[in-house]
């Protein structure tokens, strides 16, 4: 049996405010891509839709010739987080976003990021602690150096430790072994 839709629209009681939050919905936080070097305008653009952002930034040494100078980098260049309902709405808000590029995850379906890990990376930033970026790298990775008398270099991690690494690089059938620090280090990626 059918109601009439005047029926159905005229009950009052199950209907919901769209501005409240489902107690099923749960704000987590999403990682989400931006363009190159747009990391404050997309975080403006985010927190003016009411979303909570966290772009984590750090200082460090400008590496100049003629001068040193104090700058304020991304730890996560292309990245910020944003805490929020991911529902279709806020979703399509977000992608909508000028210089935004995706919401990451796996395939089209956004993975949140576990709470604690934000809070320590939020600890970290708040202790005044000496922090820099590094890449994950573990042994047996092809790496690329990218600044340093040895710029340009390709070679396989031998072993971490300590944030020293020792690279085992092929010059004419024989090995060399470097210590170079992680942060100097990329993966390499052919082309």
């Amino acid at each position: 049996m059918f109601l009439p839709a005047k029926d159905i629209c005229d009950d009052t009681s199950q209907t919901e405010d769209p501005n409240t939050i489902r107690s099923e919905e749960k704000q987590a936080w999403y990682v989400v891509h931006t363009r190159s070097r747009h990391e404050r305008k997309v975080r403006q653009e985010i927190a003016n839709l009411s979303m909570e952002v966290f772009f984590p930034e750090y200082i460090a040494w400008s590496k100049r010739k003629d001068r040193r100078k104090r700058i304020t980098k991304a730890l996560f260049p292309g990245y910020l987080f944003v805490r929020t309902v991911l529902n279709p709405e806020n979703r399509l808000a977000l992608i909508k976003t000028p210089s935004l590029v995706r919401i990451v995850g796996i395939g089209n379906v956004p993975v949140p990021v576990p709470e604690y890990q934000i809070e320590s990376v939020k600890i970290l930033l708040g202790k005044g602690a000496d922090l820099t970026p590094c890449s994950n790298v573990t042994p047996g990775q092809l790496v690329q150096v990218i600044e340093g008398p040895l710029s340009g270099v390709v070679g396989v991690v031998e072993q971490t430790r300590k944030q020293i690494i020792i690279v085992n690089i092929d010059l004419v059938g024989r090995s060399v072994a470097a210590r170079l620090d992680q942060a100097v280090l990329v993966p390499y990626l052919e082309g």
